[in-house]
């Protein structure tokens, strides 16, 4: 997901469920909610460092709690030396003591409450919503290197966004035309906006779910060109519910086709593009058995092999379906691999997929 609809989904929940906590909550559980996205940065050191680092480490439930616990660690030392103060909104009713020491452990104490659990509701929204994606993300290191991704939504979603957008914005603008008629606010501005946005969030996503659910389903109950199908994935599109992009492994192909949901009946399998799976050879076993192949298949989702026999020997290129189903080629990885005429590895790297063009 983008960095700004994690912005904005972390901004509805401190909105939403912290209204009181003040600003300086706010902005540290909007810090914790996007933090993880540093990981991108990985892109400009290289495919290998992009394999290694994007949607790994950082996003998962070990560093989501490392995250939230960080901030408010840092914050609270700042405000005991004196260096920073933080305004600290009164409940309806309470009563706020006169006594600077009470008023510091007060402070301190909402601190505890407060500072900690804000961030750590938005550091694991954020990485619940990449794990609804296809690139996956490692969600339990470093107890387990498996990434989970659930293909519900795409690498931009601009509903979800829209969705955000309109119910933070919207609080504010009746705010304004209150405030010029001089009517007094009952409660904390945005809050039930906030919580509506994020249900609504909740429930596009679950209908999202339900229709990869039910596209998969269809995928995997056909045959295709005379093959039943071995695995099926499906691959959400950005502006449209209904139209899913679907990859079909049969024993001989992997086929493509996109699939609508709401259409099932008129639905033709053989209408899908085939590519044809390479036939076992010496030259493929030995390039999968390179260490560039074995880093890239960690992590492929639906990887394809190709085998070109050239004068000097072979080369072998594997790619991963699923970036171009998803939509996301810019950024996708493949491992190139070169072999003389008796099989013997000459080179392999990981490339950036868009280089195999030129």
């Amino acid at each position: 997901m983008d960095i700004v609809t994690h912005a904005l989904a972390s901004f509805a929940v401190a909105r939403g469920f912290f209204p009181r906590a003040g600003k300086a909550v706010t902005a540290c559980t909007v810090l914790a909610g996007t933090i993880a996205n540093v990981d991108w940065l990985s892109y400009y050191f290289g495919p290998s460092a992009y394999l290694t680092w994007h949607k790994t480490y950082l996003h998962s439930i070990f560093a989501a709690v490392l995250i939230s616990a960080i901030i408010p660690a840092m914050l609270t030392v700042a405000i005991v030396r004196g260096g920073l103060g933080v305004d600290v909104v009164a409940s309806k009713g309470e009563v706020v003591s006169d006594d600077p020491g009470a008023a510091r452990n007060r402070t301190l104490r909402t601190l505890f409450l407060t500072l900690f659990t804000a961030p750590l509701c938005a550091a694991l929204l954020h990485i619940l919503m990449d794990a609804s994606q296809s690139v996956g993300v490692m969600l339990f290191w470093p107890f387990s290197p498996k990434q989970f991704a659930a293909d519900w939504l795409p690498r931009i979603d601009p509903w979800v966004l829209t969705i955000l957008i309109a119910c933070i914005a919207l609080p504010e603008l009746l705010h304004l035309v209150g405030s010029e008629i001089g009517a007094k606010a009952k409660k904390p501005r945005g809050r039930t906006g906030a919580i509506v946005g994020l249900a609504l969030v909740m429930v596009y996503i679950g209908v999202r779910a339900t229709l990869h659910s039910n596209v998969v389903a269809l995928l995997e109950s056909r045959t295709f060109h005379g093959e039943a199908s071995r695995r099926a994935s499906a691959f959400p599109e950005s502006l449209s519910l209904l139209t899913w992009h679907g990859v079909v492994e049969t024993d001989s192909a992997l086929d493509t086709i996109d699939v609508n949901a709401g259409s099932s009946d008129t639905f033709d399998a053989d209408s899908s593009v085939r590519v044809f799976k390479p036939e076992a050879s010496p030259a493929l076993d030995a390039a999968r058995n390179t260490a560039a192949a074995k880093r890239f298949l960690a992590t492929a989702q639906i990887p394809k092999a190709s085998l070109e026999k050239t004068e000097t020997g072979y080369t072998v290129i594997l790619r991963d379906l699923r970036y171009s189903a998803a939509g996301d080629t810019q950024s996708e990885v493949a491992a190139l691999i070169r072999l003389d005429l008796n099989n013997k590895v000459v080179s392999q790297e990981l490339i950036w997929a868009p280089e195999l063009r030129h």
